[in-house]
């Protein structure tokens, strides 16, 4: 009986050693957001929803050389069913629906003996936008991304594919490569991707494409920021594109007044000549071009930047009461695309136009709980993209639990 006690003993000081061997840290972060949006287009009526969205990472970290993450997000809109399956399903009356969305799942490690790293999986991959982020890419992708830097240089490669459905006529992969020199009051970010397409995969109807770009972000003096983005595209048979955009901005202790203006150039009567993007929505400048909201309600119902121009006096970070802070933002926006070309409230030509008006106040009720009140106001003159639609009124206010 002894000979099997300190057997079982041995056998779990084995195990106990083994476990502790490959112990790893586990990191949990994210948000939990509640709250009610109203919208109001002339065109499409009214609606109003009450949603939620979690949002949940968990770092695996083994040691400062390796590690793993994986990224969570359940969306619900409160009475909607969706069949209980999917994106946005399980708000209708029993809930229970099987909506986990795998946003991110991929590792980091350095490569033994280099300073090289190397993430590999579902990740976050983004040009550099220095005014307002990329109007080309700033997405979830599977990807292979290796990265070190050379004193004040950073250079980054990688691969990524966004499309495959089984054959190679289906398969679109990208290739790029980002160098960021930082310069003391300069950091400049030279960067290039290139797109090969199967002529049946889902990227830009089966054609390659190129991208070349420059993000500039400079302080030549305390409290002022510089930035500008210059970035020319081009899709194969095709009318190149540009995108152009800058930003000042001077902090104060009251605010941060800031000038920000941007031009994407559109399509001709032939239908070329705006800059390609595979997604566009993440150069924000206001809360209805982009992905604009301050929280998990309605934007980006104008669309993107590309094919529009526009110019926005911003404040941020303005407060009058402790705790509370506002960002308010003017922007006046106008369409590049020919006459012919305009197609719904998204796509405008160069006589379509409005003025948007956003007021954002964030209240820190807690140390880690925001309530958010985001309204925006257009007045629209949409003669050829949406002659119906005159003015649009955005109001929405949530409670976002940061951990």
């Amino acid at each position: 009986m002894k000979r099997i006690i300190v057997l079982a003993l041995a056998a779990c000081m084995v195990l106990g050693a083994a476990f502790s061997a490959s112990a790893a840290e586990f990191k949990a972060s994210g948000f939990l957001y509640a709250g009610y949006d109203y919208l109001n287009v002339d065109n499409t009526g009214k609606t109003n929803d009450f949603s939620q969205r979690f949002r949940s990472q968990i770092d695996i970290v083994a040691s400062e050389s390796l590690s793993g993450t994986v990224f969570f997000e359940i969306d619900q809109t409160w009475g909607h069913a969706n069949g209980n399956i999917g994106n946005n399903s399980g708000g209708a009356l029993g809930a229970d629906g099987v909506n986990i969305e795998t946003k991110r799942a991929y590792m980091t490690f350095l490569v033994p003996s280099t300073s090289v790293q190397v993430r590999a999986g579902i990740q976050g991959l983004a040009l550099p936008g220095a005014v307002a982020g990329s109007p080309v890419i700033n997405h979830d992708v599977a990807a292979i991304v290796a990265s070190t830097s050379f004193g004040k240089v950073d250079a980054t490669a990688f691969f990524a594919r966004p499309y495959d459905a089984d054959a190679s006529s289906t398969t679109a992969d990208l290739f790029g490569a980002i160098v960021s020199a930082n310069l003391d009051v300069v950091t400049v970010s030279p960067y290039i991707m290139v797109s090969n397409n199967g002529h049946d995969s889902g990227a830009l109807n089966g054609n390659e494409a190129q991208w070349y770009g420059v993000a500039v972000e400079a302080t030549p003096v305390e409290n002022l920021t510089l930035a500008f983005d210059g970035i020319y595209g081009a899709v194969e048979s095709q009318d190149d594109g540009f995108f152009l955009a800058g930003k000042a901005a001077y902090a104060t202790d009251f605010a941060v007044p800031a000038f920000l203006a941007w031009y994407g150039s559109g399509n001709d009567s032939d239908g070329e000549g705006i800059m390609p993007t595979l997604e566009g929505l993440d150069f924000v400048p206001c809360t209805l071009v982009g992905f604009g909201a301050a929280a998990t309600s309605s934007d980006a119902l104008f669309g993107s930047a590309i094919g529009k121009w526009g110019v926005s006096l911003q404040a941020s970070e303005m407060s009058f009461i402790e705790k509370v802070s506002h960002t308010v933002r003017a922007t006046y926006i106008r369409g590049t695309n020919d006459d012919s070309l305009a197609a719904d409230i998204e796509n405008w030509s160069d006589d379509d136009s409005a003025f948007e008006f956003d007021f954002v106040t964030t209240y820190a009720a807690y140390d880690n709980l925001d309530i958010i009140v985001d309204l925006a106001y257009a007045v629209t003159d949409l003669d050829d993209a949406a002659p119906s639609t005159d003015d649009v009124f955005k109001a929405a206010i949530g409670a976002q639990y940061n951990f």
